[in-house]
């Protein structure tokens, strides 16, 4: 008998509602930082795909209102060489984004309420070559303007949390290689890295599962289900954040999250970051859709959610899709399947599964439009043990301190300064 703990339990009455749904990016990118669009050409292109809440999060840049200029940052000049141009809204534009009421060239939006900005958005580490980037939320400058600190994760995270943020990490297994080495999300060491992060920074929410094209990072939801198999019974949630890191208009609908709101506001948002009520949605999906796959059409959502702890049994409903599968332990335990797109619903009952189930289970849903991932429903069976220090007294191993040293040399870093602000 589990005792189910549902991630959506204060938003069960809100999934079934199509207005308490915001189709949110909370990662891209403009010619403020290394983009190749503008930030009004991005903007208007969120705005065009009926997104209802966007955060720039400028590499090393703290993000604005939009009608408000973002800092200059000097290394980025060669934007104007590649580019020539830096853009941000006008009064009338904000407003009128901001209310639903602004007409572009397109003219796509079908959405009445306007798409909300979300500022005190960064992504950290800037100039890493081997891309261990943070994205901090609701957070002060502390980190704006510096480089960073090859295979370092811990100083951004501990000065958003300081700073009373809160941060995910972004696309993991890019620094793992994982285009080269797919393996690399079950290699014990590297699990064992991103575990210790997230046990010794509580404001870490959890991680990017989808990003874009899916390409160096075709191993996030692996790394995923290693770190809920591994983090969950001490207690640790993991969250599955799916964001599109668009440098360029085209590639603005790739990925994105589907947050369950009673209503928007920043709190709200915040909340639901903090809590889970959220599905991951991507257009790419490299191990669970097909190499070659790319999602057109109406993407799978989910639109009706059961939780029945005396039955033992969950229930999710989607649409535009073709297959549910539900995910333990990183295997699929159980399939529903139609042959073709459409409305379906899969209930799982837990007791079936005893011999495969640790201590979660997740959804997913398949659709020609691209997959949808919920998160984690934790399972406890009454014999989960709750730590409250690190698994290891270290988070990153010799030879990553080497590497971190040898790269950040070379860039010119210096440690001092860094250091002392941990």
């Amino acid at each position: 008998m589990y005792k189910i703990i549902n991630p959506y339990e204060s938003v069960m009455s809100l999934i079934e509602n199509q207005e308490k749904h915001y189709k949110t990016n909370l990662h891209t990118h403009s010619t403020y930082s290394d983009a190749n669009d503008t930030m009004t050409d991005m903007i208007i292109g969120f705005y065009d795909n009926d997104f209802d809440i966007l955060a720039f999060a400028e590499h090393g840049i703290l993000g604005k209102p939009w009608n408000e200029k973002p800092t200059h940052i000097p290394f980025f000049n060669f934007q104007y060489l590649w580019h020539g141009k830096r853009s941000y809204l006008t009064q009338d534009q904000y407003r009128e984004i901001k209310n639903g009421t602004y007409k572009s060239e397109k003219n796509t939006r079908t959405k009445t309420r306007g798409l909300e900005d979300v500022a005190d958005a960064i992504e950290c580490n800037m100039f890493t070559i081997m891309k261990n980037h943070v994205n901090g939320y609701f957070t002060d400058n502390a980190y704006e303007g510096v480089q960073g600190l090859e295979f370092d994760y811990e100083i951004p995270l501990s000065l958003i949390e300081k700073s009373g943020g809160i941060s995910h990490i972004n696309h993991p297994t890019d620094l793992l290689q994982a285009k080269k080495n797919p393996d690399c999300a079950k290699d014990p060491k590297n699990i064992a890295f991103f575990a210790n992060l997230l046990m010794k920074y509580p404001s870490c929410m959890g991680m990017e599962v989808l990003n874009m094209y899916d390409r160096p990072n075709r191993s996030d939801r692996i790394l995923w289900d290693e770190l809920l198999k591994l983090l969950t019974p001490y207690g640790r949630k993991v969250f599955g954040f799916s964001n599109s890191d668009a440098h360029q208009v085209d590639q603005i609908d790739t990925a994105f999250m589907d947050f369950i709101l009673p209503e928007y506001s920043l709190s709200n948002l915040r909340n639901a970051m903090e809590t889970g009520t959220f599905f991951s949605i991507a257009r790419y999906a490299k191990n669970e859709l097909g190499e070659d796959f790319k999602g057109e059409g109406p993407v799978p959502q989910v639109v009706s959610l059961n939780v029945d702890e005396n039955d033992q049994t969950i229930t999710v409903g989607g649409v535009n899709c073709h297959t549910i599968e539900w995910i333990a332990d990183g295997e699929v335990i159980q399939r529903e399947k139609l042959d073709a797109d459409g409305q379906i619903v899969s209930t799982i009952k837990l007791a079936d599964y005893t011999d495969k189930i640790s201590c979660y289970v997740r959804a997913q849903m398949l659709g020609k439009g691209g997959i949808c991932l919920t998160q984690a429903f934790i399972l406890d069976d009454g014999n989960m043990e709750t730590l409250k220090k690190p698994i290891l007294k270290e988070v990153m191993t010799e030879e990553q301190k080497k590497l971190r040293k040898f790269y950040s040399k070379k860039l010119g870093v210096v440690y001092g300064k860094l250091t002392k602000k941990i």
